[in-house]
């Protein structure tokens, strides 16, 4: 009878391991293809992904119904502004040290794409739509 439950117990527990592995490996996956995503559109587009945008314009959005403080709204542009420009810095660190890049060639060129796009929003956010 104990041998019975040590089995079970033993069977649960690699149970649980395995299965927290694969969703781990699932999800470390998805946060790379993500990270990629949002590279390859910044780089085509100029622009920062949608999902970078979303909670701004919402909030936005929530100023112009209620009150359209113009004030209130340049706040948060230059909020949205500097959160990207945040998560545009994460990118480019990822692609520094990142060892799932083509070579060293493609390294350089992703990160003067992402300099400049650096460049460009710090001088010309306004063109950013929210």
């Amino acid at each position: 009878m104990w041998a019975a439950i040590i089995i079970l117990m033993v069977f649960i527990t690699m149970f649980t391991l395995s299965y927290t592995t694969i969703l781990a490996t699932r999800r470390v996956g998805e946060n790379i293809d993500n990270i990629h995503r949002a590279a390859e559109h910044i780089i085509s587009t100029k622009m920062p992904p949608e999902d970078w945008l979303e909670k701004w314009k919402k909030k936005i959005e929530s100023v112009k119904k209620k009150s359209n403080d113009a004030e209130k709204i340049n706040e948060l542009k230059l909020k949205a502004r500097d959160d990207s420009l945040k998560k545009l810095s994460s990118l480019v660190k990822y692609f520094e040290n990142s060892d799932l890049v083509a070579d060293e060639e493609t390294r350089k060129i992703i990160l003067e794409e992402l300099a400049e796009v650096d460049r460009l929003w710090k001088e010309n956010w306004s063109e950013v739509e929210l």
